[in-house]
């Protein structure tokens, strides 16, 4: 991986203490990759851990072409073709472990800290997906990356109700990392469905 940054989302109060701000680091593999900005990525992914109201976590950002995620996907999944995102969480290090994978409900920031882990992010198929979708590559990086910022928090889309919830959060969260300015309200259990983002994040 090369090129690695970080960047703080600001801290925020937690308690009547200043809490640690959330990390964001940014690495890319494979690139440079033209139209692509990985300060905006890192502002959007920054923007997204403030919506959830997570602060003192780190998150690491991969951005690869295809050779790579294609690599990963066949090691870690067996899946022997690239794909548009993958997550691996650190169940271990965080509140993860408190809530079976694709339980529905709300984003508790108190039990979050430390590194959630790792999305990686196929700038190859998401320019392929963004023009099979007419929409701007900037637009489908953004949801490939809540997506699987969702993924490292414990949700899935195994079921119907998993989708319908995951696919509503993942546009709340693409709402949140495009806004211009900043807000910390945590993420809600939402009845509402967006749009399908089929994606194939683990």
């Amino acid at each position: 991986m090369t090129e690695k940054r970080k960047e703080s989302s600001g801290a925020k109060r937690r308690g009547g203490s200043l809490a640690a701000p959330a990390v964001v680091s940014i690495t890319t593999q494979g690139g440079p990759f033209k139209g692509v900005s990985t300060a905006v990525v890192r502002r959007r992914a920054s923007k997204m851990l403030a919506h959830l109201a997570l602060q003192g976590v780190e998150l690491s950002v991969a951005l690869v072409n295809d050779q790579a995620i294609h690599e990963l996907n066949r090691t870690y999944r067996r899946k022997d073709k690239p794909t548009d995102v993958l997550a691996f969480p650190m169940l271990e290090q965080n509140g993860a472990g408190s809530r079976r994978r694709g339980r529905r409900g709300p984003v508790d920031p108190s039990v979050w800290n430390g590194m959630l882990g790792d999305v990686i992010v196929s700038i190859d198929t998401a320019a392929r997906q963004a023009a099979e979708r007419d929409r701007p590559l900037l637009d489908e990086i953004t949801m490939l990356l809540g997506h699987g910022l969702l993924h490292l928090l414990g949700y899935d889309h195994k079921t119907d109700a998993e989708e319908r919830e995951m696919t509503a959060l993942t546009g709340e969260l693409e709402v949140a990392a495009a806004s211009r300015g900043s807000s910390t309200t945590g993420i809600r259990a939402r009845s509402g469905v967006a749009r399908s983002n089929k994606t194939r994040a683990q």
